[in-house]
C-alpha cells in the first residue's frame, strides 16, 4: 500500500503545497503549518473521505496523540465553562419567576430583585466568559511549550544518537589501530638468484613475534613456516630478510605469499594477522 499525501489548503481555498506524513509533521514541528491549518489526505484506501478538508488535529498519524489529547481536553474545558454559564444564566431567570410569583412583596421590591438578579447574572456570565478567555489562553501556551519541549527533546536525542554513533565509530577505529600489525614488508631481488627477498621492519616501540606462513602461486598454504622476533624499532635486529642463514630460509617467487601471525602471549590482544604477496 503507497503512503498517503496530504494536501495543505491555503487562505484562498488553494492547495497550497502538498507533501509525506513525514514531511508535514517536520512542517509542524518547523512551525510552517499550524494546528488549525486544513489538510485532505489523498491516496490512503483505509479512509472513506479522502476528499474532505480537517485540521491537523484530526489525524493521529500526522499531530500525535498527545496532541490530539489535549485538543480534545481543551474543548471539554471550554465545554463546560459554557454550559456553567448558561446555569448561571438559567439560575437568574429562575430568581426572576419566583420573584414575579410571590404575593408578599410589592412591584418595585419586584423590580429590584429582577433588577439584581439580571446583574448578578451577567456579573456571573462576564466572569464565566473571562475564565474561559483565560483557560483558552493557557492552553494555548501550554500546547506551545509541549510543542517546544518535544522539538528539544526531539534535537537533544538526535545529538546523542549522533555522539553515540560517534564514539562507537572511535572505538572501533581505535581497536583497528590498535591490533594492526606494526611492521613494514618490502621485497628485494636476491643477490645469489632471480628470486626475491623479504625484508622486514618492526615500527613498534617493543619486541613483535610473528609466525610468517607461506602460501603458494596458487594461494594454498604449504607446510612452510617460521617464526621471526623483531626486536624494538631502532635496535639491531628490528629488521630481518628471509633467505639462506635467516631465520625465513625461503626465497620467494612471483605470486608467492607470505602471512603474519602474532604469537605473542604476554599482550592482552593479538595483532591483526596479515598477507603480503610478491606480484
Amino acid at each position: 500500500m503507497e503512503s498517503p499525501v496530504y494536501l495543505i489548503k491555503s487562505r484562498s481555498g488553494e492547495t497550497l503545497i502538498q507533501g509525506t506524513a513525514e514531511q508535514v509533521r517536520a512542517w509542524f514541528r518547523e512551525q510552517r503549518i499550524a494546528d488549525k491549518d486544513e489538510l485532505k489526505r489523498v491516496g490512503w484506501a483505509v479512509y472513506e473521505k479522502d476528499e474532505a478538508w480537517a485540521a491537523l488535529e484530526a489525524f493521529p498519524e500526522l499531530a500525535g496523540p498527545s496532541a490530539y489529547a489535549m485538543a480534545s481536553g481543551k474543548r471539554r474545558h471550554n465545554l463546560w465553562i459554557l454550559v456553567a454559564a448558561v446555569s448561571v444564566g438559567l439560575l437568574g431567570l429562575m430568581l426572576i419567576l419566583i420573584n414575579q410569583m410571590l404575593p408578599a412583596y410589592d412591584a418595585s421590591q419586584r423590580i429590584s430583585a429582577s433588577v439584581e438578579s439580571e446583574r448578578m447574572a451577567m456579573a456571573a456570565k462576564l466572569k464565566a466568559e473571562g475564565d474561559a478567555k483565560d483557560a483558552i489562553a493557557q492552553a494555548s501556551k501550554a500546547v506551545r511549550a509541549l510543542a517546544k519541549a518535544e522539538a528539544d527533546l526531539l534535537e537533544q536525542t538526535k545529538r546523542a544518537e549522533l555522539l553515540q554513533a560517534g564514539m562507537s565509530k572511535l572505538d572501533t577505529r581505535i581497536d583497528q589501530m590498535k591490533k594492526t600489525m606494526p611492521i613494514i614488508v618490502r621485497w628485494r631481488k636476491s643477490l645469489i638468484n632471480d628470486d626475491q627477498v623479504l625484508v622486514v621492519t618492526n615500527t613498534a616501540d617493543k619486541t613483535t613475534k610473528l609466525l610468517i606462513s607461506i602460501y603458494d602461486v596458487n594461494g594454498v598454504q604449504t607446510n612452510k613456516q617460521f617464526p621471526m622476533v623483531l626486536e624494538p624499532a631502532g635496535l639491531l635486529g628490528s629488521t630481518k630478510e628471509s633467505g639462506v642463514g635467516e631465520a625465513v630460509k625461503h626465497y620467494f617467487k612471483k605470486g608467492e605469499t607470505a602471512e603474519f601471525t602474532d604469537v605473542d602471549s604476554s599482550k592482552d590482544f593479538r595483532y591483526t594477522s596479515v598477507k603480503c604477496t610478491f606480484l
